[in-house]
């Protein structure tokens, strides 16, 4: 995409998702933890269909308008799953290799009708997608499910996307919400939203519902995880960018000794300090984006860029908070004031995926002992 059109986009975004924490604390208390209708409108901006492929019927705008869409999201603290569904779940679907299902499924997904998650950690959050908890037995029509998964982003989808392993390797399976054999039972997060953990029991799905076979499954999944953690740190900066904004107005007003605190040298260091950090990330995620929409890069150097900006952004979002946070004194740890809610959003995002040493590990693997 041009830069002008990712300017359009950013714009669209700005006028559409605007702060307001009053709304982000009632939803906290209610089933699902974000508004349905909200999500519906998000659909109707074209969002949800932008990783999807023209020949798909999607928009196929690639990584760097999805991670404008995050970044703005997270800048108004929106508890949407935008990158759980919006992009990991869409991507991991219209990656598959059954056509048939992705015919039947995209369009709901992208309409924002309905609502998908991928589960596919075990209980103990292994994120190496070889050691899901579920398996795959042979039954008379398709496969027999087993296991447990946990980390599911979205406690209340209407569907799942389950990876399960089976004798001749990993698959990935459609699997409806009431589908009998499935227990969901939801698990609240810092932030007031729920992620689940799912107990399959002998859950019965036929071949038709196999979304990708050995042969797809791994590269299906790795490719909508690395999406994920990319769109995440896009998120996370648009949270810092926010969190920023609100100690600088603070500095700006709060006054002591007859002078606001803001002319103290010492915390305009601090506030130097932290906006290197976010910068840091907004360069790393705009490198990682870079990696994963030119199709010359390879698999392997597109999840190591991946990792680093989820690295970079989680461990620079806590510190920026925390710093937030001090420079504010009492009034910041007080649930009325916005800036624990972003605080909060970072921690829950921060870990999803992995936090910031475990990425900083993934990225040391992939690119051969160097560090993000």
């Amino acid at each position: 995409m041009s830069d002008e059109t990712l300017s359009m986009l950013a714009d669209s975004a700005e006028a559409f998702a605007r702060p307001d924490a009053r709304r982000v604390r009632a939803l906290r208390d209610t089933e699902t933890g974000f508004d349905p209708g909200l999500w519906t409108r998000i659909a109707d901006q074209g969002w949800l269909s932008i990783l999807v492929p023209e020949s798909m019927d999607g928009l196929g705008l690639g990584m760097a308008a999805a991670a404008v869409i995050a970044q703005r999201l997270g800048y108004a603290l929106y508890p949407e799953p935008y990158v759980a569904s919006g992009v990991m779940a869409i991507r991991c679907l219209a990656s598959g290799d059954d056509e048939t299902l992705q015919r039947r499924h995209l369009p709901g997904l992208m309409s924002g009708e309905r609502i998908a998650a991928v589960a596919w950690q075990g209980e103990s959050g292994d994120l190496d997608i070889g050691a899901c908890g579920v398996t795959a037995a042979p039954s008379a029509d398709g496969a027999a499910l087993s296991g447990t998964c946990r980390f599911v982003p979205v406690a209340f989808a209407d569907a799942f996307i389950v990876a399960a392993r089976g004798a001749d390797g990993l698959s990935l399976y459609w699997v409806e919400r009431g589908a009998a054999g499935l227990a969901c039972a939801p698990e609240r997060c810092a932030d007031g939203t729920h992620s689940a953990r799912l107990a399959l029991s002998g859950l019965r799905v036929p071949d038709s519902a196999r979304i990708a076979g050995p042969s797809r499954a791994g590269t299906s999944l790795q490719c909508a995880i690395d999406a994920a953690l990319v769109a995440t740190a896009a998120e996370l900066v648009g949270i810092m960018n926010r969190a920023l904004e609100l100690t600088l107005e603070y500095l700006r007003t709060r006054k002591q000794f007859g002078r606001a605190i803001g002319s103290f040298q010492a915390l305009q260091h601090r506030a130097v300090d932290i906006w290197i950090q976010k910068e840091l990330s907004r360069a790393a995620v705009a490198a990682a984006v870079r990696a994963l929409d030119d199709p010359k890069t390879d698999a392997r150097t597109q999840s190591a860029a991946a990792s680093g900006a989820k690295a970079r952004a989680a461990q620079a979002a806590l510190a920026l908070c925390r710093e937030a946070l001090q420079m504010h004194g009492a009034i910041g740890y007080t649930d009325e004031y916005d800036l624990g809610l972003y605080y909060n959003r970072a921690l829950t995002l921060s870990a999803w995926l992995g936090n910031a040493a475990e990425q900083r590990r993934r990225y040391g693997e992939l690119a051969g002992g160097e560090q993000p």
